[in-house]
């Protein structure tokens, strides 16, 4: 099986969703991926506040 992202053959694929899609990661890539979204929720949080975002 190959990752998608870095095209290395690996045992085990990680399904993470990335930008509203399914990926199947190595352990590598999905580790790398979900720490790019944890960055971007708080750059999109840190935005809102300073906006002073209300809700809907």
């Amino acid at each position: 099986m190959k990752c998608q992202d870095c095209g290395e053959e690996v045992d085990e694929l990680e399904k993470v969703k990335v930008g509203g899609k399914t990926m199947r990661l190595c352990e590598e890539c999905a580790d790398e991926r979900r720490g790019e979204a944890e960055v971007d929720d708080e750059a999109k949080g840190a935005m809102q506040n300073m906006m002073e975002y209300k809700g809907r």
